[in-house]
């Protein structure tokens, strides 16, 4: 079950009497009780601690011959639909079953009798009915996020567009060879993985499309070192963009030494006092974009060496055995690479004063 979700709030005017009992089992289930004695204030205790709470007991009725349960299950689920509600009632009355069963019409997870109730069995219920709790929470949030990414696309795209744009017009005439630019606004699945992949180190994150950066991004490659080494400093003085903090000091993620993948990142969005008051730039005021810069040698090595080691739809596609054996080959290749790479900066350095494809390399 989900971290945390790991209480249930136990709502009855009696409660008092007997969830002391119901907290020794919870515990031997990993899970706590809460109680309050009535609907009132075991919803505003619910509507505070919905990130705890995997499960509510409610009593049917609290004063003889009425059924406040009822409208108090109606209460909950106009707070949160998906959290699992079981009502405990205090008689097997035609009235009283036919409430219980009124409730479970209104979306109540099960019913039991106080007078029959079976310790195990309810918490076997309570768990199996947390254990859904996630999965249904987990699968609104994911229909949610895709709604909201799809009906982002656009302006990914056109910040991609924008972005890729104006580092062309920057680096245009500056290299000694034209780089190649490759674009490309992430697939909902590979945003969504993304996510939960944070998300198992960081916990919950509230705000994905601020955390995640990267959605809309290019990778920009180079033929040699010394014109990524250029790039990187015309960006870093560039006043078309900002850090996505909002600051007007841009740092480079530089990861040229990392072996084999050898990289500099920026996550940056446009500097909207030179262009967002201009209407072909409305709308991508607050979208990040990740831009890296790699040289064709550096990545020539990541693409093989990831489409290797995943399938298309992202999961593993080697036993670690093979895995091993493909890193330990691909190591030997990077260093080959890197080896080529010095060689050829150097040779661009040597003969770019020499040749009249230089600096453009037209």
């Amino acid at each position: 079950m989900t971290k945390g979700k790991d209480t249930i709030l136990l709502i009855d005017d009696d409660f008092s009497n007997f969830i002391d009992g119901l907290a020794i089992a919870a515990k031997g289930n990993r899970l706590k009780m809460e109680g309050s004695s009535s609907i009132a204030n075991g919803i505003e205790h619910f509507r505070a601690n919905q990130n705890s709470v995997g499960a509510i007991l409610l009593d049917l009725s609290f004063t003889p011959g009425n059924y406040e349960g009822v409208e108090g299950l109606v209460q909950i689920r106009s707070t949160n639909q998906l959290v699992p509600v079981i009502i405990l009632t205090g008689g097997n009355s035609k009235n009283e079953l036919s409430k219980a069963v009124e409730c479970m019409q209104k979306g109540a997870y099960h019913y039991f009798l106080k007078g029959e109730l079976n310790i195990p069995t309810l918490f076997l219920t309570l768990t199996k009915a947390i254990q859904q709790y996630d999965v249904n929470e987990e699968n609104e949030r994911h229909s949610k996020l895709k709604e909201e990414f799809i009906s982002k696309l656009p302006t990914y795209n056109k910040m991609l567009n924008t972005t890729e744009i104006i580092i062309s017009n920057m680096l245009n005439g500056e290299m000694m060879l034209p780089p190649t630019i490759e674009g490309r606004v992430k697939e909902f699945k590979s945003f969504y993985n993304k996510l939960l992949s944070k998300e198992k180190k960081e916990g919950k994150i509230t705000e994905p499309f601020k955390r995640i950066t990267d959605i809309a991004g290019f990778r920009v490659i180079f033929y040699n070192a010394m014109d990524l080494e250029k790039a990187v400093e015309i960006i870093k003085s560039s006043k078309d963009f900002l850090a996505i903090d909002g600051s007007s000091s841009i740092v480079a993620d530089d990861k040229t030494n990392t072996f084999g993948y050898r990289a500099v990142h920026f996550d940056l969005k446009i500097n909207p006092a030179l262009r967002l008051h201009l209407k072909e730039y409305e709308g991508i005021d607050d979208i990040p974009c990740e831009i890296q810069f790699k040289t064709i040698f550096a990545h020539s090595w990541s693409k093989v060496h990831h489409a290797f080691s995943y399938k298309q739809n992202g999961t593993v596609a080697l036993n670690a055995e093979t895995q091993e054996m493909l890193n330990e080959d691909f190591n030997v290749a990077a260093k080959n690479l890197e080896d080529i790479e010095n060689q050829i900066t150097a040779l661009c350095k040597k003969y770019a004063d020499a040749t009249n494809n230089f600096p453009n390399g037209n």
